[in-house]
């Protein structure tokens, strides 16, 4: 018996051994296929890096943006004269699917026929207020309403979606997700960009929308280090100051931007913030103590740093004096972005190209190895490209992934890979809607829909969208002029109204103060950081987007005779003045 036992068991090690063995071999060949094409891509970038001329070199580290739905002649002048790394594309540049693919498409070939390596084409689409394509995109609600529901896998699904359909569509770079903890109800501009009011919401969902994104195809930025949350002044049109010491951010603001470093992000735009306690002289993105000190030290990131664009206020009213395209790159930076072409681009093309010749941004290091960290951050630019599958067939170099045989490979499976995953998703037609409606909220509490009847609702919304929705619901949709008259109804004790404002919240507190037993029930579209007042017989219902998605939302949640739970922000208190807008309008 212990004979037979002692055999068994010598045959299970043996088994087991096997196994663990092959797991170990087969995770070594894999760590091993990893790191020869880790080493072909760097040795590759700085091949065609220092095959480049100086005047190459420089426009690499510069992106701009072009006038129009074509790439017509001043495209073409300022891809010539600029050499740019990357082109942003805005709404006054996509229009509907097929022009979008031309536009990406001819970009490509401008690039080819001007001896330049392929663009990083990039778009802000960060979803909600912020969403640049229109067409041949699905269209999600921002990032705080995503932010809502909690759900880290709603928060990977649409960066993966957002990022695959980009990618589809000839744009590689993608702006988002924000990183910023909008933990300041007076912020005039992250506002309802942000995921959410607490760290934990934004570690958690807004991380994984990284995630989603880096697998979709596109690079995503995780934007704006080191943190935008906290501010009142909108950097587009001011100069922002944040008087936290290094201390106080690792505590809040940047425990998102680790998370997401320490996931495998690649890429991070800088703010134009001053953190005087850090820096007392230069904003983030001109800071070599924020953006090499803490960003690439102490966070250990190795990827690319972008520039928020460069033309905002907070750069160009306060620093244009000093060089800031020369700053930002001796701060740490790889790329300036400019929204803009002509001039702008000229003088910053100019003024890097002066200190490139003069040597400013060569030095040797404290082991004597010499740097040139313009040739740096082109080299960095490069090997993502190289990495991400750009030098196609439209490329300078169209049969540059033969010289490694891992690189295509790892590029046709991470394709198929994609591919699939975007197949299985799109069987359920549905996804899109259910993130929408799980985003709905309540406030001041929770609201009960079970209790909104049909014959006892009328509807006094505008919104076509949303008085769809309510008149498949049974729920009967009225002009607003008939108010007094439905008001004195006996049978009518539940009404609903819709707004984007906080005048139109006034107007419906007015009637509301006037007919206390009515109950009134807002349906809120644009942002929560405005005054709410609470009454006890008004209810609102917030979506945090004014897409067509989430007004359908909120006819459908308004009708599920579920609960609908409170809002889980910083928002206004009752003594606060409502913050002016941003710099994106709160309509699309």
């Amino acid at each position: 018996m212990n004979q037979v036992l002692l055999r068994t068991s010598f045959s299970l090690f043996l088994l087991f051994g096997f196994f663990g063995t092959s797991y170990c071999f087969g995770f070594y060949l894999t760590e091993l296929t990893a790191n020869e094409r880790k080493l072909w891509l760097d040795e590759k970038a700085w091949s065609i890096t220092n095959k480049m001329t100086d005047e190459e070199l420089v426009g690499q580290t510069i992106h701009i943006a072009i006038p129009s739905r074509t790439v017509d002649q001043i495209a073409l002048d300022e891809i010539k004269q600029t050499k740019p790394g990357g082109i942003i594309l805005f709404g006054k540049n996509l229009g509907k699917k097929e022009e979008i693919i031309s536009l990406t498409e001819n970009l490509q070939l401008a690039a080819k026929d001007n001896g330049l390596q392929p663009f990083f084409i990039s778009t802000d689409q960060e979803g909600g207020r912020v969403f640049r394509v229109q067409d041949g995109i699905t269209h999600y609600p921002g990032a705080m309403a995503v932010g809502q529901t909690g759900k880290k896998e709603w928060g990977e699904i649409v960066g993966f979606v957002t990022s695959y359909e980009l990618k589809s569509l000839g744009l590689n770079f993608l702006f988002a997700p924000v990183l910023d903890i909008n933990n300041n109800p007076l912020n005039p501009v992250i506002n309802t960009r942000s995921f959410g009011s607490d760290v934990n919401r934004v570690s958690e969902v807004a991380v994984a929308y990284e995630k989603g994104a880096r697998a979709g195809g596109c690079l995503p930025v995780i934007k704006h280090f080191p943190g935008h949350g906290d501010t009142t002044v909108d950097s587009h049109l001011g100069l922002p100051i944040i008087n936290k010491s290094l201390q106080d951010l690792e505590k809040l603001e940047l425990v998102p931007f680790k998370q997401s470093i320490q996931g495998g992000a690649e890429a991070v735009m800088s703010a134009h913030i001053v953190y005087p306690k850090i820096d007392p002289n230069f904003p983030a993105t001109l800071s070599k103590t924020i953006l090499t000190d803490v960003l690439r030290k102490s966070l250990q990131f190795d990827g690319i740093i972008i520039t928020d664009a460069m033309e905002m206020h907070a750069i160009s009213k306060n620093y244009e004096k000093d060089r800031p395209g020369v700053l930002t790159i001796l701060a740490g930076a790889n790329i300036v972005l400019l929204t803009s072409w002509g001039e702008t681009a000229k003088k910053f093309k100019a003024q890097l190209m002066d200190a490139y010749k003069k040597g400013e941004f060569r030095f040797l290091d404290k082991e004597g190895k010499e740097h040139d960290l313009l040739k740096e951050a082109v080299h960095k630019q490069i090997r993502k490209k190289l990495e991400l599958g750009i030098y196609d067939k439209n490329s300078i170099q169209p049969n540059v992934y033969e010289e490694n045989q891992k690189q295509k490979e790892f590029l046709v499976a991470w394709e198929k890979e994609r591919n699939e995953r975007y197949a299985k998703l799109s069987q359920s037609q549905n996804f899109a809607k259910e993130i929408n409606e799980d985003s709905i909220r309540a406030y001041p509490k929770s609201v009960k829909t079970a209790d909104i009847f049909p014959e006892k609702t009328i509807s006094f919304v505008k919104n076509l969208k949303l008085k769809e929705v309510l008149k498949t619901k049974k729920i009967q949709s009225v002009a607003l002029k008939s108010f007094p008259s439905y008001a004195k109804q006996k049978a009518f004790s539940t009404f609903l109204f819709d707004s984007t404002s906080e005048p139109e919240i006034r107007a419906v507190i007015g009637f509301a103060k006037k007919f206390p037993n009515k109950r009134f029930l807002i349906m809120h579209g644009g942002t929560p950081f405005i005054q709410l007042p609470e009454l006890p017989n008004v209810e609102y219902l917030l979506s945090f987007s004014l897409t067509v998605g989430s007004w359908e939302a909120m006819g459908e949640k308004l009708s599920s005779g579920k609960e609908i739970p409170k809002v889980d922000l910083i928002l206004l208190s009752k003594e606060a003045k409502t913050p002016s807008k941003g710099a994106f309008p709160e309509s699309l």
